[in-house]
């Protein structure tokens, strides 16, 4: 989760970007960017929340407001559908976004059922 200058929380829990667009808060840390599928580690600003509720509600206008994560809507409980949708939608420049997402989400099951067991 990106911090400000001073270790100031950002409670974006995540990882949007503040884009032109973004008149809120925001802290600004390097991290790591896919340029034509290579790994490049470069300053970005992102969005700053006085809270992680505000982070939540943020993220999930974000998904149901923009038309390019709309095909994510539709995924219902389906975790793996869901990632690829957003990151064919462009929300990350990781080709590995999906896969990391779904790998996850399975080993939490996994715990889950072991807890359960």
């Amino acid at each position: 989760m990106p911090c400000n200058n001073n270790g100031d929380c950002s409670f974006n829990l995540f990882g949007i970007k503040a884009g032109s667009q973004w008149s809120g808060q925001t802290a600004s840390v390097p991290t790591i960017e896919f340029e034509d599928g290579v790994a490049v580690r470069k300053p970005q600003r992102f969005r700053a929340y006085d809270s992680a509720a505000a982070s939540f509600d943020d993220y999930a206008k974000l998904i149901s407001g923009s038309g390019r994560y709309q095909a994510a809507l539709g995924t219902q409980d389906n975790t793996a559908q869901f990632a690829q949708a957003l990151q064919n939608g462009g929300y990350a420049t990781d080709p590995q976004y999906a896969n990391k997402i779904a790998s996850v989400v399975r080993e939490v099951k996994a715990m889950m059922q072991g807890e359960r067991g």
